[in-house]
């Protein structure tokens, strides 16, 4: 326990610049905390602040050292946080990230259920296909498709997003369905600019550059345009799975595999987790299987 008292009054001196005002800060006396944190240099062997009699700051030592004990006196007040919070219910307000046709198609019909369940919680959707820091724009979860993760980042995956090639039957008429996978460069094609879809079409064993006649970086563009005839189009199943149903897109080369991605559930790495974005997950995970979506 006594390398921890001498964190956080270390801690506490480099943030406020005096012994006095961190011994305020800590309701104890000040020359306790000058020994504490004596203490924690001598048992460290390390001199972690430059003491004047005008001020205190850290050395190049200290500094370094203070920005891990700043990350582990966050994490044990998040613990702290959240112990308690385990015995009420959970509250506060959930700032999601999600690609805007998912959570159209996918997060807001279960949404209703789920906020039910927990009264308490509020829920905030943010339309984020792209990489966000999710620290930075105040984020406490994003949803993320894609076929590798950053290894830097905290997910569960969640669900997976399989991609499949269509057309209308309008364009069907009018340029045949291509049978083959290197027979799409006959067609008009519609691309998807963030991902390498745009330009790099995978199809079985064949890795073919195409250039699109309409690309844009929107997903339910994608759709429209898929829907509007315009060409062929390799969007994410679940984007188009109620239109292929309906009959208003058909699937082609279905007999040659395309690429997978995985949805995942991202979390912020610099604090624990809330429960009210575990149970938010866990709910999601959930409704994802029972809407049809592999896991």
């Amino acid at each position: 326990m006594d390398s921890f008292a001498g964190i956080e009054a270390f801690a506490a001196v480099v943030e406020r610049g005096s012994f006095t005002a961190a011994a305020a800060a800590l309701q104890t006396a000040k020359s306790s905390v000058s020994e504490t944190v004596r203490a924690l240099e001598e048992r460290m062997g390390v001199r972690l602040l430059e003491r004047t009699t005008r001020r205190v700051r850290p050395t190049e030592a200290g500094a370094a050292f203070y920005r891990h004990c700043r990350r582990l006196l966050d994490d044990v007040a998040s613990a702290r946080n959240e112990a308690q919070a385990a015995q009420k219910q959970p509250a506060g307000r959930l700032r999601i990230a999600a690609p805007d046709a998912f959570a159209e198609r996918y997060i807001i019909p279960g949404l209703g259920l789920f906020l039910l369940q927990y009264p308490t919680i509020e829920i905030e959707l943010v339309e984020a296909a792209a990489a966000v820091d999710l620290v930075e724009q105040g984020l406490d979860l994003a949803i993320r498709i894609a076929e590798k993760p950053e290894p830097s980042l905290v997910v569960r995956r969640i669900a997976t997003s399989r991609t499949v090639i269509v057309g209308s039957p309008i364009y069907m008429a009018a340029m045949g369905a291509p049978h083959k996978p290197r027979d799409i460069l006959k067609h008009h094609l519609i691309g998807f600019s963030p991902i390498a879809w745009r330009d790099t079409w995978r199809i079985g064993k064949e890795t073919i550059t195409v250039r699109p006649r309409v690309l844009t970086d929107n997903t339910e563009a994608v759709r429209a345009a898929a829907l509007a005839g315009l060409g062929l189009a390799a969007a994410p199943e679940w984007l188009v799975a109620d239109a292929m149903v309906a009959g208003q897109l058909t699937r082609v080369l279905g007999e040659h595999a395309t690429p997978s991605s995985g949805i995942y559930a991202v979390y912020p790495t610099n604090r624990l987790l809330a429960s009210r974005v575990r149970l938010f997950v866990d709910h999601l995970a959930r409704d994802l299987r029972q809407r049809g979506l592999p896991r």
